[in-house]
C-alpha cells in the first residue's frame, strides 16, 4: 500500500444538510466517489484511498447520519433522500463524470443514483450488495443492531465487543473503524457517533421502503464490477450472477478471505481487484 498520507477534511451544504467528506486529491486526475455502508463512514476507505490517491482524485463521503455529516433532521433515511444528497453533493464539489464505488448501503444508494444519473458515471463498483439481500446476512445485521449496547465504559470495551463480530478484520482496521464510529458521551462513557434513529428504525421496522433495484440495473450503461466476499452471508451467488445478467456491461469477482466487509476484511485482495478494474 502507499505511504500514509492525510486527506483534507471538507464540508459542503447539499440538499439542506452539511455533508462531510475526505478529499484525497489529486487534482486533474480521474475522480472517484466512495460510499460506505450502514455503519461505516468516510474513513472506512482509508486503505483504499491511500492506495489510489496519486492516480485518482478520491472523494470519501460521510453519508447523512454518519461520521461528521449532519443527521437527517426528520429521520429521513430513505433511498430518495440519499440520492438527492448525492446529486447535490456532486453539483457542489464538481463531480460531473466520475467512478462510483459503493459498499452495502452505499452500493444500494449508488445503484439508485446511477439509475437516474447514468450519464455521469465512467465506471461503477458494487461491493457485496444487491437488489435482494440474503436473509441470513440481513437478519444478522438487524440482530447486531438490536443487541449492541448503547454505551460502553471504555474504547477498549468497544473493540472487545466488536472483535467478536468481525473475526476476519485486523485489529488495526477494526480500531480505525471504531475510532470514527464512536464518541465520548457527557457521562464519560463511549457511545456511537452515528444517528441512533438509524438503529431504532432497523430495530422496530419503521425504515423507509426500499426501491426495486432490479428495475434500475438495466439503466446503468457504464462498466460495472460486482465484488463479492468469498465468505459473505449478505450477497448470494445467485443474486450476484443475476445482477451480471441484468447489467449491460457487468462482471463478478470474488475476494478471498473476506466476508461482507470485503475491503476491511482483506484490503490487499480488494485493492488488487480494483487495480484490475481501473488500470
Amino acid at each position: 500500500m502507499a505511504t500514509s498520507v492525510q486527506p483534507k477534511d471538507k464540508t459542503v451544504k447539499a440538499n439542506g444538510i452539511n455533508l462531510h467528506y475526505l478529499d484525497w486529491g489529486t487534482e486533474g486526475k480521474p475522480k472517484v466517489l466512495l460510499l460506505h455502508g450502514l455503519r461505516g463512514h468516510s474513513h472506512s476507505w482509508d486503505d483504499i484511498s491511500e492506495e489510489f490517491h496519486l492516480d485518482y482524485h478520491i472523494f470519501a463521503l460521510d453519508q447523512r447520519g454518519r461520521g461528521e455529516s449532519d443527521w437527517a433532521p426528520d429521520g429521513d433515511y430513505s433511498s430518495e433522500s440519499f440520492v438527492s444528497d448525492l446529486e447535490a453533493f456532486c453539483l457542489a464539489v464538481g463531480l460531473d463524470k466520475f467512478i462510483l464505488v459503493g459498499h452495502s448501503m452505499g452500493g444500494r444508494n449508488g445503484m439508485a443514483f446511477a439509475g437516474q444519473n447514468a450519464d455521469m458515471l465512467e465506471k461503477m463498483v458494487i461491493v457485496d450488495i444487491g437488489p435482494d439481500l440474503d436473509p441470513i446476512g440481513s437478519g444478522r445485521i438487524t440482530q447486531e443492531l438490536k443487541d449492541v449496547p448503547e454505551e460502553f465504559n471504555s474504547f477498549a470495551d468497544v473493540v472487545s465487543y466488536q472483535s467478536k463480530q468481525n473475526i476476519l478484520c485486523s485489529d488495526r482496521v477494526l480500531r480505525r473503524r471504531l475510532t470514527y464510529d464512536t464518541k465520548k458521551l457527557p457521562n464519560g462513557k463511549i457511545g456511537w457517533r452515528y444517528d441512533l434513529q438509524i438503529r431504532e428504525q432497523r430495530r422496530n421496522g419503521t425504515g423507509a421502503k426500499q426501491p426495486d433495484l432490479w428495475l434500475t440495473l438495466p439503466k446503468i450503461k457504464c462498466p460495472v464490477m460486482i465484488v463479492r466476499g468469498s465468505e459473505t452471508d449478505t450477497l448470494s451467488l445467485a443474486t450476484a450472477e443475476k445482477m451480471v445478467k441484468s447489467l449491460s456491461n457487468g462482471y463478478l469477482v470474488h475476494v478471498e478471505h473476506a466476508a461482507h466487509m470485503v475491503f476491511e476484511d482483506n484490503p490487499e485482495g480488494f485493492i488488487q481487484v480494483m487495480h484490475d478494474f481501473l488500470d
